[in-house]
């Protein structure tokens, strides 16, 4: 049951989420669907209380890549916030991502819908054209955010080849007071620190958190504040592992979590197919989500893509199941 929030209730605004701390591990989740590409919320809700109930993790994000938005109407996207917050009791805050699509163009009207439903704070999604990764088209852009709400307001930074922003608009975003996080993914070890040097310079306080999956303790020995990645839907535990023995200065440990994650990373993101296509698959053979059915223009994958997946899992188990 989907408890809708009146935004005008809640008229302050909030920098920062109440109960999403900077250090944070912050699984963004997918979405199941069954054999007709209907979204299956019992498995979407058995998906959230697993990844919820991995101790250390902070927040899920819901909506995001990882769960084909691209591919789900608003009334979708505010049926699975609605889902997860439920699902998790209200006791693991939940980020709604909001990004225009061929369903709804509006990032104001998602950003309503988001909050209404329930979401402690918002991230926005890249741009999905070249005038809005510009400083005075990335400002615009989330200006419909920030007339929309008072809640918190993060967002998502890729390669500037696929629309990222320049370190001077990601600067400009930090300096107008409403940014409250970072999901760090300029696909860059260079460009990420560059990116996060300046951050810190405009407005310290903002967090920033990796998505780089495959370099995850290169960010965090950098500085980054903790993780926020669609592999979080399978790995949650590392990540939290990995970000505990960073915080705590235990090399030796978050070196062996690293080599675990590497391995993952080797199948996840190797060329050729969606990551998160193939995380499904992996989350099915360890008995966590019922199939791994994904929505067009998501192709399913052939027997040698399982076959590898399948390899690495039994290599590595017990330790990920």
């Amino acid at each position: 049951m989907c408890r809708i929030v009146n935004p005008s209730s809640r008229r302050r605004q909030h920098v920062r989420p109440e109960r999403i701390p900077v250090n944070s591990v912050i699984p963004a989740v997918l979405t199941p669907f069954d054999v007709n590409f209907e979204v299956d919320i019992p498995e979407f809700r058995r998906h959230i209380a697993e990844v919820t109930s991995v101790d250390g993790v902070t927040a899920i994000m819901v909506n995001g890549a990882s769960g084909q938005d691209t591919t789900m109407p608003p009334e979708q996207k505010t049926k699975l916030l609605c889902e997860a917050i439920a699902t998790s009791e209200g006791r693991t805050p939940v980020i709604g991502a909001v990004r225009e699509s061929e369903f709804e163009s509006d990032l104001g009207v998602l950003t309503r819908d988001a909050e209404s439903a329930g979401v402690e704070a918002i991230l926005v999604m890249p741009p999905g054209n070249e005038q809005d990764s510009t400083t005075d088209g990335a400002l615009a852009r989330f200006d419909a955010v920030f007339e929309a709400t008072d809640l918190p307001i993060a967002f998502y930074q890729v390669s500037p080849a696929r629309l990222g922003y320049s370190v001077e608009t990601i600067v400009a975003l930090a300096e107008t007071g409403r940014i409250f996080a970072i999901k760090e993914g300029s696909g860059n070890p260079q460009t990420s620190e560059t990116d996060m040097r300046a951050v810190r310079a405009a407005n310290p306080e903002i967090a920033i958190w990796s998505t780089h999956s495959r370099w995850l303790l290169q960010d965090m020995a950098i500085g980054t504040d903790g993780i926020l990645s669609g592999m979080g839907s399978i790995s949650a535990d590392l990540h939290v592992a990995l970000c505990r023995a960073v915080w705590s200065s235990d090399l030796k440990e978050a070196r062996k979590v690293s080599d675990i994650l590497f391995r993952l990373t080797q199948v996840f993101y190797a060329p050729g197919q969606n990551p998160h296509t193939r995380m499904k698959h992996a989350l099915k053979r360890l008995g966590r989500m019922a199939n791994d059915v994904v929505r067009p223009p998501q192709e399913p994958l052939d027997q040698a893509e399982k076959d590898r997946i399948e390899q690495v899992l039994d290599d590595l188990r017990p330790g990920i199941d």
